[in-house]
């Protein structure tokens, strides 16, 4: 399937395929980590992609090659971290769960928790 068919963004659309990303499995061979970091991508669009997978049943893998549909209680902590700029404890309480369960959430469903949030990749000039 085309990444067209998710229904992303025309922004999104065109960020992926500056990364030579045009189908599904393309893109689901990438994980979280490699898509954030990728210059043309980072997280907001991220975050776009990984509501759109889950609205098909389909998840990026976690940086081990594991693929685990997110909840939508994992997809908002992903949110709150990356694109709000949450810290961890911050991001845990808002779910009432500790920091190191956050950690794990996030590591499980995206392979990440550890990379810098939105908000100090801002202060930085490291746009998303």
């Amino acid at each position: 399937m085309r990444v067209e068919k998710l229904g992303l963004t025309p922004a999104t659309l065109a960020c992926l395929h500056t990364a030579g990303i045009v189908n599904v499995t393309q893109l689901t061979s990438h994980s979280c980590v490699e898509l954030m970091q990728h210059p043309d991508i980072g997280p907001t669009k991220v975050y776009e992609v990984i509501r759109r997978l889950h609205k098909h049943g389909l998840a990026l893998p976690n940086q081990w090659g594991w693929v685990r549909v997110p909840n939508e209680r994992g997809i908002e902590m992903f949110r709150l971290r990356f694109i709000e700029g949450l810290s961890l404890p911050e991001t845990g309480r808002r779910f009432g769960v500790s920091r190191s369960r956050a950690d794990q959430l996030l590591r499980n469903y995206f392979g990440v928790s550890t990379l810098p949030a939105a908000t100090a990749r801002q202060r930085r000039g490291e746009g998303g």
